[in-house]
C-alpha cells in the first residue's frame, strides 16, 4: 500500500492570505505527492475564526454556536487552499469523513476544515488519519518550532524532540478548551490518538519546505508526539 499522510495546517498560516506563502506551501505539498504519498489535509480557523468568535462571545453567544463559527471559518480557509492545489484537490470542502474518503479514493487530496461542534481541527486531523489509514500526521504550526512545556520557553529554548501521550496530557492539562482556543491538542484529540497510536510531528509551518525534508528526506525536525 502507498504511503499515506495527513497534514494539519494552522489557519493563521492561511488567513490573512499571502500569495507567496501559499504558493510555497502548495509546492511543498505537491513535492510530497510526487514522492508517492497520498495526502489528506485539515486546515484550522486561525485568526479569522478567533476574530469572529471574540465578537460573538461578547454578545453572550453559547460555546456550541461559537464552535459552528469556527467550523465555517476553517472551511473557508480550507477552500482557499484546495483551490490553490487544483487539479490535485477539488474546489469543494468535505463536510464529513465519508465525503473526505470519497475524494481520497477518487485520487484527489481532501482538504477539510472543521466537522462538528466540540471537535477541534486537531481532532479532525486524527479522525481523518484514522479514516484514510494514515499513521502519521504533520502539524504545521504558525511560527512555532515544535512542542514546549510552557509558552514562556518558545523562542528561548529548543522544542522537545519527543513527547509521549502521557507527557502531552500533562502539557495540555491547563489549556482552555473553548471555541477558537484549542492549541497543540485538545483532550478529545488525545483520546483519539490513544486508540489509534498515530504519530504527530509538529513543525514550523512558516517554513513549508520543512514538510518535504521531514517526510521524504527523513530529517529530524521539530517535535514528535508518539505512544512511547
Amino acid at each position: 500500500m502507498e504511503e499515506r499522510l495527513v497534514i494539519k495546517v494552522s489557519g493563521s498560516l492561511i488567513f490573512p492570505p499571502r500569495k507567496d506563502y501559499i504558493e510555497r506551501l502548495r509546492d511543498s505539498i505537491i513535492r510530497v505527492l510526487g514522492a508517492g504519498y497520498k495526502i489528506g489535509i485539515v486546515v484550522g480557523g486561525g485568526s479569522l475564526a478567533r476574530e469572529y468568535i471574540a465578537t460573538l462571545r461578547g454578545f453572550g453567544v453559547p460555546e456550541a454556536m461559537l464552535d459552528i463559527m469556527g467550523i465555517e471559518s476553517a472551511r473557508l480557509n480550507a477552500l482557499l487552499l484546495s483551490m490553490f492545489l487544483s487539479p490535485h484537490a477539488t474546489p469543494k470542502v468535505p463536510k464529513s469523513l465519508e465525503e473526505a474518503l470519497e475524494v481520497f479514493l477518487d485520487s484527489h487530496v481532501p482538504v477539510l476544515g472543521g466537522l462538528q461542534p466540540g471537535h477541534s481541527t486537531n481532532a479532525v486531523s486524527i479522525l481523518l488519519a484514522e479514516a484514510l489509514g494514515s499513521k502519521v500526521i504533520v502539524n504545521m504550526l504558525n511560527g512555532i518550532d515544535g512542542i514546549y512545556r510552557k509558552k514562556e520557553e518558545i523562542g528561548r529554548l529548543n522544542p522537545i524532540e519527543k513527547v509521549t501521550y502521557d507527557e502531552m496530557e500533562e502539557i495540555i492539562k491547563g489549556m482552555k478548551q473553548l471555541a477558537g482556543e484549542y492549541e497543540l491538542l485538545d483532550h478529545l484529540g488525545l483520546e483519539l490518538l490513544r486508540r489509534n497510536r498515530i504519530r504527530i510531528f509538529y513543525i514550523n509551518g512558516q517554513e513549508p519546505e520543512l514538510l518535504y525534508r521531514l517526510i521524504v528526506k527523513g530529517e529530524r525536525i521539530g517535535s514528535m508526539l508518539s505512544f512511547s
